[in-house]
């Protein structure tokens, strides 16, 4: 777990422990123990993932305390990570896309970004019934990855065909964009441009 993560895992232990009747640190210390140790194989928190791992503590501690809101935003952690990742390469491939037919950047991409994929989806005969920001919630995970190796892979055909010459792995901070008739990467989580790889914006 990360250190971020620990205010609410040890929140959690307490709700959970109280709803269980524990009374006494050995009590609580022990049940503590025995959930990571049950969902994750881990004898520590340092231990637990932060990803996959502390969803799943997460989940068992929340359902332990009875707080069924809180169980079900774990439960479906891997997912919005998947989601996430679509989107993120979806903004990318729609940021290349612009660079490619030489149009200006626009604002905020999510909701086209969001749009994009669920056209994708639809067109690929997945069930995807919502299009608002929840549209993961219709397909499986695995449904999810696939849409994200497609675009994944659309995304370094436009990369190639720009010319670029950095690394074609995907950073989901990644932001394209021009410079001086240069595609040139920015950081979306940071504003530091990364302009450092030639590529070529077509005439």
């Amino acid at each position: 777990m990360t250190r971020a993560q620990l205010k609410p895992y040890w929140r959690a232990v307490g709700r959970a422990a109280s709803a269980l009747g524990l009374v006494g640190h050995e009590a609580v210390e022990e049940y503590r123990h025995a959930v990571m140790m049950e969902e994750v194989g881990a004898e520590h928190a340092r231990d637990v993932d932060p990803a996959n791992g502390f969803d799943r503590v997460m989940y068992r501690l929340a359902v332990d305390a009875g707080d069924w809101s809180a169980a079900a935003r774990f439960a479906t952690g891997e997912e919005r990570r998947m989601a996430h990742l679509v989107e993120q390469c979806a903004r990318q491939v729609i940021e290349l896309k612009m660079v490619e037919e030489d149009y200006p950047p626009r604002g905020d991409t999510r909701e086209e970004a969001i749009a994009y994929v669920v056209g994708c989806l639809r067109q690929a005969h997945m069930p995807v019934v919502c299009a608002g920001a929840d549209w993961w919630l219709d397909i499986t995970g695995g449904m999810a990855f696939q849409v994200f190796r497609m675009l994944d892979t659309h995304r370094r055909r436009l990369l190639r065909r720009l010319g670029w010459s950095g690394p074609l792995s995907f950073d989901a901070d990644a932001s394209w964009y021009v410079d001086n008739c240069i595609v040139a990467v920015g950081h979306v989580s940071a504003d530091v441009h990364l302009d450092i790889h030639v590529g070529r914006v077509p005439a």
